[in-house]
């Protein structure tokens, strides 16, 4: 793997809440892995990344909420099968 190499773009306000254009070190096959996707897909590489940080931040906060789910099943003593039966009854308004 080649050493980082640092990474900015250009903003343009489209729209957006406030934007602030910052210095991003990247390694190269990071930065050609963007170039390539954003190259597939009509993007831009900011656009690209911003995506993957988006994308990134929820799966965390999907983490925090699965962590806190059987943090509470595990109080309460129920197993992942009580658990998985539990939300299909609430989903169907049981």
């Amino acid at each position: 793997m080649a050493g980082p190499e640092q990474y900015s773009d250009s903003v343009k306000d489209r729209g957006m809440a406030t934007t602030r254009v910052r210095l991003l070190s990247l390694p190269s096959d990071l930065i050609r892995e963007a170039e390539r996707l954003a190259k597939q897909e009509g993007r831009t590489k900011t656009e690209v990344l911003r995506e993957a940080l988006r994308r990134y931040s929820q799966e965390q906060r999907r983490r925090g909420l699965q962590r806190y789910g059987a943090g509470r099943a595990r109080k309460v003593g129920m197993r992942q099968a009580g658990v998985v039966r539990a939300v299909q009854e609430f989903r169907r308004g049981r």
